[in-house]
């Protein structure tokens, strides 16, 4: 059977199925994944499971959307904060390495945010910004991903919020589909020394009035 974005419940993300979360969580952004957390994929993904169902991290449930389907897989989720909240959830990500990770994967780790501290904007002050927006592709749903984005406008306009903000990696197909969207190109970030290094991809920031 086919599944339809519109039978599809889009709803708060509960911190089960961590494991599934995380594989949507990496394909946001791979490259820099593999990069801050040294290309061990074992240890990634127990990283990216252990913050989404973290009661407070850069990419904990509580930040998030998720799409579910009738039997209540998680099949997309959208994820995202403002300006005020960052501090707190990347207090709260770096708890969930300290407790997770041995001391040289954290000098490691260490090492490689500081070299992608100029990677992504700040968010500017009344803006909420679209961190990981990801589905699943083990199933064709077509117009998900829509769905996620556009929710993401609504609450952000019914919230208050004046714009909405997402980066995306240069190459990465879903430009279009922002663009698509009414999203514009704002800037674009290059570290050259990485993008010699590691083949790392230019940064591309979006914006969209709500």
């Amino acid at each position: 059977m086919t599944i339809t974005a519109s039978m599809v419940e889009i709803r708060p993300a509960t911190p089960d199925q961590a494991e599934r979360a995380a594989v949507l969580l990496y394909s946001t952004a791979a490259p820099v994944f593999d990069f801050l957390y040294g290309g061990d994929p074992a240890f990634c993904m127990r990283i990216l499971a252990e913050q989404w169902q973290a009661d407070e991290s850069l990419l904990s449930h509580r930040h998030a959307m998720g799409a579910y389907d009738d039997e209540g897989n998680l099949l997309g989720l959208e994820l995202g904060f403002d300006y005020d909240a960052m501090a707190v959830a990347l207090a709260g990500s770096q708890a969930v390495i300290r407790a997770n990770a041995e001391p040289e994967q954290l000098r490691r780790i260490a090492a490689a945010t500081d070299q992608l501290n100029y990677l992504s904007p700040n968010t500017p002050l009344g803006e909420y910004c679209v961190e990981n927006l990801a589905v699943t592709d083990t199933v064709k749903i077509h117009g998900l991903g829509r769905r996620l984005l556009e929710g993401a406008f609504a609450r952000a306009k019914a919230t208050g919020y004046k714009a909405v903000c997402l980066d995306v990696l240069d190459g990465n197909p879903a430009f279009g589909f922002y663009l698509h969207l009414g999203m514009h190109l704002a800037c674009e970030v290059r570290l050259p020394g990485l993008i010699e290094q590691c083949g790392l991809p230019a940064v591309l920031r979006m914006t969209k009035a709500v």
